[in-house]
Formats: structure tokens, C-alpha cells, sequence
């Protein structure tokens, strides 16, 4: 499994990566299957997001796109043009986009950094392309495969600059205003309403890292394999989707 999201019922949408059926599949918090989509829709699924407008956002970091889906599984947007790899400079291609977040008021941020490219891109609800920034490297604001981006209850991006080991915190101008070593080598973030954060790690650390966004770590769940996406349910359950280990996990609360 690539990634892992929940909806407002609390129900879970994972996207499954393997070759020849890549698609998303809908569970209840439960575990009871309800339905699939997608099939055939994805070459190389990355990740996969329910936003704030609760619609099914995905990213194909092979296709160079971001699909919207209603819950029911049908396309209402595509952004950016199938199988065409941009530059870091480009306003409708990208280069291995990887993440997408939903502010209040109905930006679009994407993490473009699973190819060529080290940004994040901003756009408008409808795609189209406001600004970007961010370049190669490791000083603040320079990015290493930028690998997913959320948002906290002020509305700040937080960004997994996987090359770098870190979490680096934007404005959603792109002002640097935190970075974060703490929480290992973070391929994605889930972020609570109450500002706690938990932060996936891949092998070899294989963990998952509970904290908050003032970067206290708080608790770590060890032994995982591979993990990758990661979502957070209104009742505090964790969800983890294991890219190796190729499943769901749910880890209660209590």
C-alpha cells in the first residue's frame, strides 16, 4: 500500500501501488471492504488524500498528475499533463509530485520532488498555478525530495524534505519559519486539530514518531515495514500503510 486517508465517517481509503491493479479501496473503520475505483485511472500511485472539501485527491508521480475523485470514485479533476515531466520553473508540468493539502480557503499546496524537481507548488481550488518555491539543497528553505506536505491548525505547510532528514515548516508565502531533526528521515505527516503530529519513517528506522508541532516528541511505534502514508481518525486511531509490508495498519487509541 502506497498511502492511507480517512473521511469525516471515519471511513479509510487506501491506495493500492502493485501492477496490474493499482486503485484506491474504501474500508469502514471496521475493516468491512466497501468499494474500489480507479482501476486502470494510475501508473504509479503516490499519494492519496481526502481534503478538507471531502473529495479524494491522489497523486501519480509517474503520470505527473494530481486526480480529484468524489467518494464515489468519479474523476472531477485532473492537474498537470499525463506522462509530461516539467521543470522546477514549470506552471503545468510537474517532476514527481508527490503530496497535495487543502487550506481553509481552498489552496492547493503540492510537494513536487519524487523526480526531478525540489519544490512546493501553489494553486488555485481549480488547479491552476499561483507560485512555487524552493530549490536544491539543504540550507533552510532548499529542499531534498520533498516528499509530502500538511497543514496545522494555523495553517502552516509542514514538508518532509526526505533527502534532508528533517521537517521543514513554511508560511504558505514560503518563509522558513521552523525545521525539525527530531522525527527521523519523514516520508509523510498526518497533523490533528489539536496540533499533534505524527510523522512516518521508512527503513531503515521503521517507525512512526507521535509528537506535536512545537517538536516535542512524545512516543514511537517501532517494528514497521516501511511505512509511508499515515492518517489520523477523528477518534485518535492511527492508520499506517506499509509500502514493503504491503497493508493497512490501525493501531487504536486505547
Amino acid at each position: 500500500m502506497s498511502w492511507v486517508s480517512t473521511d469525516q465517517q471515519d471511513n479509510v481509503y487506501a491506495f493500492q501501488r502493485d501492477e496490474p491493479s493499482a486503485k484506491v479501496m474504501v474500508f469502514d473503520s471496521r475493516g468491512r471492504y466497501l468499494r474500489s475505483f480507479g482501476e486502470g485511472q494510475f501508473t504509479y500511485p503516490h499519494s492519496l488524500r481526502v481534503l478538507r472539501d471531502g473529495s479524494v485527491w491522489t497523486t501519480d508521480r509517474q503520470q505527473q498528475q494530481i486526480f480529484k475523485f468524489s467518494p464515489e470514485g468519479k474523476l472531477l479533476l485532473s492537474i498537470g499533463q499525463k506522462g509530461v515531466a516539467g521543470d522546477n520553473n514549470s506552471h503545468d508540468t510537474f517532476n514527481g509530485v508527490s503530496d497535495i493539502v487543502m487550506t481553509k480557503d481552498g489552496t492547493l499546496f503540492a510537494s513536487d520532488g519524487e523526480g526531478g524537481n525540489t519544490r512546493i507548488v501553489k494553486m488555485s481550488t481549480d488547479g491552476r498555478f499561483i507560485a512555487s518555491w524552493g530549490t536544491k539543497g539543504s540550507a533552510p528553505g532548499e529542499l531534498s525530495g520533498p516528499h509530502c506536505v500538511t497543514e496545522d491548525s494555523r495553517g502552516r505547510l509542514y514538508v518532509c524534505d526526505r533527502g534532508n532528514k528533517r521537517i521543514q515548516v513554511f508560511d504558505q508565502d514560503g518563509t522558513v519559519v521552523a525545521q525539525m531533526a527530531q522525527f527521523g528521515t519523514p516520508v509523510s505527516i498526518a497533523i490533528t486539530s489539536d496540533d499533534r503530529m505524527f510523522v512516518a519513517s521508512p527503513a531503515p528506522e521503521n517507525r512512526l514518531t507521535i509528537g506535536t508541532t512545537s517538536g516535542e516528541v512524545i512516543d514511537k511505534i517501532e517494528g514497521l515495514d516501511s511505512a509511508h502514508g499515515i492518517a489520523v481518525d477523528r477518534g485518535g486511531n492511527i492508520y499506517v500503510a506499509e509500502s514493503a509490508g504491503k497493508a493497512v495498519l490501525k493501531f487504536s487509541k486505547n
